[in-house]
C-alpha cells in the first residue's frame, strides 16, 4: 500500500510543480503583452517551483532508469573486468552516490533552517520553502536508490538463472 501510495506522489508532485510553471509563465506572457503589466511574484514563483519541480524529479527520473549518464568508461570497464570487478565499481558507485544523497539531505536540512527568518523578495515567505526542497527531493531519491540496490542485489546473487532462491537465502 505505501509503495503504491510513493509511487503515485513521486509522480504527481513533479506533474503539479510542472503545470504550476505552465500556467505561471503563461500568465506572465499574456499580462506582459497584452496588458503591459508584470508581477515580480510570478517569476519568483516559477523560480520556487522549478527548484522543487527539480529535486523532486529525480527521484521520479531514478525510477524511470531516465537519467543522463556518460557511461563510456564505465561500459569499456564492464567489457574488459572480470564478474568481481564489475560488482567492485557497482558498489563504490553505489556507496558515493547514497553518501552524496545522505550529505544532500543533511546539509539541504542545515541551510533550510538557517534561512528561516529571510524572506523571499517578492511573496515574502521564508527561503526555508526554498532550500528544504534540496532535503525533500534528496529522501525521495535515496528511497528509489536504496530500492533499486536491493533489486540489483536479489537479480544478481540470490536468485538463480531459473528464478528459484539460491541456498543462501534459506530457500
Amino acid at each position: 500500500m505505501w509503495h503504491r501510495v510513493y509511487g503515485i506522489m513521486e509522480e504527481y508532485i513533479p506533474f503539479v510543480f510542472f503545470s504550476v510553471i505552465f500556467v505561471l509563465m503563461v500568465f506572465g506572457v499574456v499580462t506582459r503583452y497584452l496588458f503591459h503589466t508584470s508581477y515580480p511574484w510570478n517569476i519568483e514563483l516559477c523560480r520556487y517551483s522549478f527548484v522543487w519541480l527539480t529535486f523532486a524529479g529525480a527521484a521520479y527520473l531514478r525510477r524511470e532508469n531516465a537519467h543522463i549518464r556518460i557511461e563510456f568508461v564505465i561500459n569499456y570497464l564492464n567489457r574488459k573486468l572480470p564478474p568481481w570487478g564489475r560488482m567492485v565499481i557497482w558498489l563504490f558507485n553505489e556507496i558515493l552516490t547514497i553518501g552524496f544523497l545522505i550529505a544532500l539531505i543533511y546539509l539541504g536540512f542545515i541551510l533550510a533552517n538557517k534561512t528561516w527568518r529571510f524572506k523571499s523578495q517578492a511573496i515574502q515567505i521564508p527561503q526555508f520553502y526554498l532550500y528544504i526542497s534540496a532535503s525533500f527531493g534528496g529522501l525521495l531519491y535515496l528511497y528509489r536508490e536504496i530500492l533499486g540496490v536491493i533489486r540489483h542485489l536479489r537479480t544478481n546473487f540470490f536468485e538463480r538463472p531459473n528464478g528459484k532462491r539460491s541456498s543462501a537465502t534459506g530457500g
